[in-house]
């Protein structure tokens, strides 16, 4: 497998070979250009990709892959030793907050938010879209719909979905990804997902698992999460796809497979397709998209999202100042 890895900027190259070349860092591309990852070969499995400090206790690093098809993702790697970390999944809506989404024949759990709005209005250091959720909508502040478990700082924002898991994020600070019926004693936060990719360092939808059909093969855009052996670190993994020329998107098995590349022994499929979108604070404190979401098969636009999961960190120089826990 051929690997790129580059600065954590998308640089946007022309896409006319006859116009003449150019590269910003802009945070939304020219007309008529796609983003580039600008990256240098590395290795081949096991990866040692370059991890790039971005706040006390968090890493950040983007891969360009041409294998098994092109691909770039984007990956969050938490220390959750690493002290002044708080987690936030979209907290409950009051019944009144805001008119239902369309068609309205669900019930209103939480506030539709861009993830970038997510991440602006409770002033997180860091935000990716979580669970799944209903009605796929254009607009933003609509009631919608959780699908699975969702507990928000302690409160209880969606119950248990069909056999779907859970990432869980613990109030001793440790995380797990949990498989129903669910025990929330000692749960902070919880978002759901689809399925259960990775268990104890195998993956569970490889050729001969027995998890075969459109869910497990499509190849769409992905968002993930995974966890260490060790249990210390958490890994988050946006995957663009249905981008000719730029990211194809994967199947569940080689989901896992980054997962594993990545130093997860865990791992989970969370709500991905349009809706995959990772987000930063700037420098200027203002949101930055890392990934190139797909809403409406539209490169670059971000989906509203009933579930998100957010992380307040501390800035790194805190780590220099003997900022304890």
């Amino acid at each position: 497998m051929h690997v790129l890895a580059g600065p954590l900027e998308l640089v946007w190259a022309q896409t006319d070979a006859r116009a003449p070349s150019a590269a910003t860092t802009d945070s939304a591309p020219p007309p008529g250009q796609v983003p580039r990852v600008c990256g240098e070969p590395l290795s081949v499995p096991p990866w040692q990709p370059r991890w790039t400090p971005r706040f006390l206790g968090v890493e950040l690093t983007r891969l360009q892959l041409d294998q098994p098809r092109l691909l770039c993702l984007v990956a969050v790697r938490i220390d959750l030793q690493a002290p002044g970390l708080r987690w936030l999944a979209t907290p409950p809506a009051a019944a009144d907050a805001a008119p239902l989404a369309p068609p309205g024949r669900h019930v209103g759990e939480t506030v539709g938010r861009l993830t970038s709005s997510f991440l602006r209005e409770h002033a997180l250091q860091l935000a990716i879209n979580a669970a799944p959720f209903g009605p796929v909508v254009d607009e933003e502040g609509l009631l919608m719909d959780v699908a699975g478990l969702q507990v928000s700082q302690g409160r209880l924002v969606s119950g248990q979905a069909r056999r779907y898991p859970a990432l869980m994020l613990m109030r001793d600070g440790s995380a797990r990804i949990v498989q129903p019926p669910f025990d929330l004693d000692g749960v902070d936060n919880a978002v759901g997902g689809f399925d259960v990719v990775l268990r104890q360092g195998v993956p569970l939808f490889a050729p001969g698992a027995g998890a075969t059909g459109a869910h497990a093969t499509a190849l769409h855009p992905r968002t993930a999460a995974g966890i260490s052996a060790d249990g210390r670190h958490l890994l988050l993994l946006v995957v663009d796809g249905r981008q000719p020329g730029f990211s194809l998107g994967v199947s569940l098995a080689e989901l896992a497979d980054l997962l594993l590349g990545l130093g997860a022994a865990e791992g989970i499929n969370l709500d991905g397709g349009g809706t995959s979108t990772l987000v930063v604070q700037s420098a200027e404190g203002q949101p930055q998209v890392l990934n190139q979401p797909i809403h409406r098969g539209q490169p670059g636009r971000e989906r509203v999202s009933a579930s998100h999961l957010g992380l307040w960190a501390l800035p790194l120089t805190a780590g220099t100042r003997g900022v304890k826990p």
